[in-house]
């Protein structure tokens, strides 16, 4: 027998061990409930956690029945989407069966959709577990849109609600909201939810339905994984086409310009103004971005190629994992070459926008979604920077400067740090008014919720810096942009908040584990300028409420929503 036999013999005993112990400890699970063992891997690869059992319940009852057996027998209980997310809002890295987990799988089973339409706008009944681009093609067919979404479409809805995911939008100066959409995030178009929670009177987890206009809805708008939502019912407005325009030969001086220094009419605010949608994409150690601005156009422009299905990007979208990691590992081992490889990217990039992708027309969804899961494996950190509109340039003058200066500094001392690309979007907040649903509440814990005590702030703009995970330095680069960050966007002309997916809270060698973070600054975002009636403390207590066993809650949750 050769070693390598020898070792996989091992390897499958092992395994065999393994299930038969979970299998033990199991033994009392729900028995016509299905259950399997997996391997969770988060979308960047830096979350990893083996041997863990996840449940595929077939309806409601099954799952209220693994909730309050989760609850009986000390388990957590994480629902997992299509784990495309950075933070570890579900799993630490290393957990297993021992930890008493079990995973819950609802894309099967939970992902119905049914659709009414009204004479101003429409509402859409959907269970969490369905994929949002399935989601979106079933309200095309019916002539349904959003002004903007996340630009994945392989995440469950359940999970882009979680976390207040967004697109990037806000009006264009001579635009009229169409009823039914939102420029905030996705979270802002619910109108009700039906979620598990602990009934006190019946002593045990049960469904209840929450109107959007009940101040215990709030919580569960955007709950950041501390909650089960098993469907909502949300507002959606006319489709709309939309014509997407790629730019890269603007350089980043002219696009991140502070309004007084700005040259011509090339600044983003001025493309905001135009069409109010808009990306910035600038690959480290390079002059031009990749600018994508998409507009409003019911027809189709002369110099545009009508598209009629997503991910119309494939020079950035088609990267086997293989590769993905082989640029990994280049820049690991040789990190010089950091400056040549921005450089490679812009190049190709600029290269594949001169033929078709340039300039693209049709239906919302299929310019809105342009990530596929076979994209680099980057990680990255996010944050959400409230401001008034007059202020956007001001935010990207100061935070350009800070990016390129801090890369400077650490090249310098022959550090390479940053190999991924910046990306900025900007959208409107989650703004109560533009809810179809009188008296409607604001979601508690979303990045985007307006603040009382600055009415004048009025947009979001999403800061983002990519990085390979685990490459040299980075940590210590992002924990000092984020502490620059909330220094300088203390609540004068801008006041930063977390982007609950992404990196945040860096400590000195890892994220999610700054203190001051995790216990001050980001309760103080959700407290300052904020009614005591629906602020972090309250929130906070809600969600205790709903989960008084904590069963929800990841070990990032632990330490966050900790009194």
């Amino acid at each position: 027998m050769s070693s390598s036999e020898s070792i996989e013999q091992e390897n499958n005993q092992l395994q065999k061990e393994t299930i038969t112990e979970i299998e033990y400890h199991l033994s009392n699970f729900p028995r016509k409930i299905i259950w399997k063992i997996i391997n969770f891997k988060n979308w960047s690869g830096e979350i990893q956690a083996d041997t863990i059992p996840c449940c595929i319940p077939k309806s409601i009852e099954e799952v209220i029945t693994v909730v309050n057996w989760a609850w009986k027998n000390n388990y957590k209980l994480r629902p997992i989407g299509q784990s495309h997310n950075w933070s570890p809002l579900i799993l630490e890295s290393g957990q297993s069966f021992t930890n008493r987990i079990m995973l819950m799988d609802l894309s099967p089973h939970f992902s119905q959709v049914s659709i009414k339409h009204r004479s101003q706008f429409s509402i859409v009944t959907a269970q969490t577990g369905i994929l949002m681009e399935k989601l979106m093609t079933q309200m095309e067919d019916q002539g349904l849109g959003f002004s903007a979404t996340p630009a994945p479409g392989d995440l469950t809805l359940g999970a882009v609600l979680a976390i207040g995911g967004h697109g990037t939008a806000i009006k264009a100066l001579d635009e009229t909201l169409l009823p039914g959409h939102t420029f905030g995030s996705l979270s802002n178009t619910i109108l009700s939810l039906s979620a598990i929670v602990w009934d006190e009177e019946n002593q045990q987890y049960a469904i209840k339905q929450f109107e959007r206009s009940d101040p215990d809805c709030a919580p569960l708008l955007t709950h950041i994984g501390g909650a089960l939502i098993l469907e909502v019912q949300f507002q959606a407005g006319k489709n709309q086409r939309l014509r997407c325009q790629s730019f890269t030969d603007i350089p980043a001086a002219e696009l991140f310009a502070s309004s007084e220094n700005a040259k011509g009419n090339r600044t983003l605010s001025q493309f905001l103004n135009k069409s109010g949608r808009a990306e910035i994409i600038l690959f480290p150690f390079t002059n031009n971005p990749w600018l994508k601005v998409w507009s409003i156009s019911p027809t189709q422009p002369l110099s545009s190629v009508e598209v009629n299905a997503p991910y119309n990007y494939p020079f950035s979208d088609n990267i086997p994992l293989i590769i993905s990691d082989l640029v990994k590992e280049a820049l690991s081992t040789t990190p010089s070459v950091t400056p040549f490889i921005g450089e490679m990217q812009y190049l190709l990039t600029n290269i594949a926008l001169q033929g078709r992708e340039k300039d693209i027309w049709g239906w919302s969804k299929n310019l809105l979604l342009y990530v596929k899961p076979t994209t680099l494996r980057v990680t990255a950190n996010g944050y959400a920077v409230l401001t008034r509109r007059a202020d956007i340039q001001r935010v990207l003058s100061v935070f350009y400067s800070q990016w390129k200066n801090l890369i400077e500094q650490f090249e310098i001392e022959g550090k390479y740090p940053i190999n991924g690309p910046l990306e900025v979007r900007v959208t409107g907040l989650d703004n109560p008014a533009e809810v179809m649903y009188e008296k409607a509440v604001v979601p508690g814990l979303s990045a985007i919720r307006p603040r009382l005590d600055h009415p004048e702030w009025d947009v979001a703009v999403w800061l983002d810096i990519l990085t390979f995970p685990n490459t040299p330095y980075s940590i210590e680069f992002l924990r000092k942009f984020e502490q620059w960050l909330f220094q300088e966007f203390n609540g004068t002309y801008a006041s930063a908040r977390v982007e609950w997916s992404k990196g945040w809270a860096y400590g000195k060698t890892a994220a999610w584990e700054d203190t001051d973070v995790l216990t001050k600054i980001i309760p103080a975002s959700f407290t300052d300028g904020l009614f005591a009636d629906n602020n972090w403390a309250l929130t906070i207590s809600a969600l205790q409420k709903y989960d008084p066993h904590n069963i929800f809650r990841s070990p990032l949750l632990n330490k966050l929503l900790s009194d």
